[in-house]
């Protein structure tokens, strides 16, 4: 028991190092353009977007899947962050 023990904390001694080290900072700003393109992802026209609905009479949901368009002509306003 004494051995795993000392095993245990021989590695967290080996570790602590690695984990106190300070990181780094980047050397090289991203340029306008790099945060741009990350902050606005290309998305599909294709892409469907799901919703379960509950249809009258039954307690049973139904999974409707539409694209962004299709769901904007019926009114549904899809949340932009999907």
């Amino acid at each position: 028991m004494k051995t795993i023990a000392a095993a245990v904390i021989a590695s967290l001694f080996a570790v602590a190092p690695a984990v106190a080290a300070p990181k780094a900072a980047p050397t090289a700003e991203p340029s306008p353009a790099a945060t741009s393109e990350a902050a606005a992802p290309v998305r599909n026209p294709n892409t469907r977007y799901c919703y379960n609905t509950e249809m009258t009479g039954s307690h049973i949901l139904s999974r409707v899947c539409k694209t962004r368009a299709d769901w904007k002509e019926l009114g549904v306003n899809v949340p932009a962050n999907l």
